[in-house]
């Protein structure tokens, strides 16, 4: 072999090393992204991990992507990452695509993140909030006559605050001003 041979051997060697480095730092990158959404839904209450991971493949993907692909990129059944998609779509995190010349479902992210979070956030306060009102009003509801005037109000208020707390969150995640003008008459 001759110098030019091994100087264009190693020209390649070096590249397809580099290209195969690349390769390697990106499915890293965007396994830790993945995962770390996944952690996030996870403990959000309101997502599962296997959903957050297919959320950050799909906002992390330059196209739209069937279900075969993401359950493969997610490292999950077909039928479970279709569960998944079903309840990101409920929440508006991902959106169905057309492709063209394709009979398959197609799937990509919406890239709106504070909308997102409103939902996400909103669902889980609103989760909390409706349970804590419950309890409060079944206290409410049992309280005997002994615990006295002062328990009373004091349950009272707790149950028109939490009713006051639901309804603003549910107007946040609609979107919505909450003026002073309007919690006063939520409060009313």
């Amino acid at each position: 072999m001759s110098r030019g041979e091994l100087d264009a051997g190693k020209f390649v060697w070096q590249n397809w090393g580099r290209a195969f480095w690349k390769f390697q730092t990106m499915s890293t990158w965007r396994d830790r992204v993945s995962q770390a959404i996944g952690d996030a839904a996870s403990r959000s209450g309101v997502l599962s991990e296997t959903a957050g991971k297919i959320f950050a493949v799909l906002y992390l993907s330059a196209g739209p992507l069937s279900l075969d692909e993401i359950s493969r990129e997610v490292g999950t059944s077909k039928g479970n990452a279709s569960v998944q998609v079903r309840e990101l779509l409920e929440l508006g995190m991902v959106r169905k695509v057309w492709v063209r010349r394709s009979r398959r479902d197609y799937y990509e992210a919406v890239t709106d993140l504070w909308s997102i979070a409103a939902e996400v956030i909103g669902r889980r306060l609103e989760q909390e909030a409706r349970s804590l009102l419950a309890a409060v009003s079944e206290t409410e509801r049992g309280l005997p006559d002994e615990a006295g005037d002062l328990v009373k109000g004091r349950v009272m208020s707790m149950r028109l605050f939490l009713e006051l707390v639901a309804a603003g969150i549910e107007g946040f995640r609609r979107g919505e001003v909450m003026s002073p003008e309007v919690l006063r008459k939520v409060a009313g």
